[in-house]
């Protein structure tokens, strides 16, 4: 995980990034289920003083070639909505997409996209995950991603990541989390049931369902 060895030193930039544990695996698992094509998402979370976690993942409707790929404007719209129904003081922090094959790094297109997104909230950050090697090894130490932002010169900046490990916050976003996969997705793999049974424990659960995506 090469972006875990980055520091603050190494950047010269104020901002820190810690992400928790099942937001960074609904990302690798969004990113391996198509390594022909681009997907995106929407990072949640919040900032801590000069750090910006990042709690959960989502994604919504989308369009990607092997070297592009386009979220649906509604997701977001979408998805800003429910967190300020929630009012769990969470919301939009960036976005994530993969370059399967391609390594990480911004192109001209994701710079753009990333300075919209830093016009809406200053410290949006944008994640670039290559699946590829991870795909083939199925080992930790084989994930490739770095977290980005464009600073005030208009530079292109890879910030410091760390894994958040904090008790409640870890438990926090991980029940968060889990709330937002993807229930056709699990259905599908599955064959499960979205009845009342999806909010238990049992293995035709939400949470039974998770078990089995992670091989816990």
């Amino acid at each position: 995980m090469k972006s875990f060895l980055l520091s603050t030193s190494d950047t010269g930039y104020p901002m820190r990034v810690r992400i928790y544990p099942l937001a960074l695996a609904k990302i690798v698992k969004h990113s391996t289920s198509n390594l022909h094509r681009e997907v995106a998402g929407l990072l949640i979370g919040k900032a801590s003083g000069k750090v910006l976690e990042i709690w959960d993942a989502v994604t919504g409707e989308q369009y990607g070639t092997p070297a592009y790929v386009h979220l649906d404007e509604t997701v977001m719209s979408r998805v800003a909505e429910e967190l300020s129904q929630e009012g769990k003081g969470l919301y939009i922090v960036g976005w994530y997409h993969s370059h399967p094959g391609l390594d990480v790094f911004l192109s001209p297109t994701d710079v753009d996209t990333q300075k919209r997104y830093q016009l809406m909230y200053p410290k949006a950050v944008a994640l670039v995950i290559d699946p590829v090697n991870y795909a083939k090894t199925r080992r930790i130490s084989s994930l490739d991603f770095k977290v980005f932002q464009i600073s005030k010169e208009g530079k292109v900046v890879s910030l410091p990541v760390s894994i958040g490990v904090h008790r409640m916050k870890l438990l926090e976003s991980t029940f968060r989390a889990l709330n937002t996969f993807d229930i056709r997705q699990l259905v599908a793999e599955y064959g499960g049931r979205t009845g009342d049974s999806s909010t238990g424990y049992g293995e035709g659960s939400l949470l039974g369902k998770a078990k089995k995506l992670f091989g816990m």
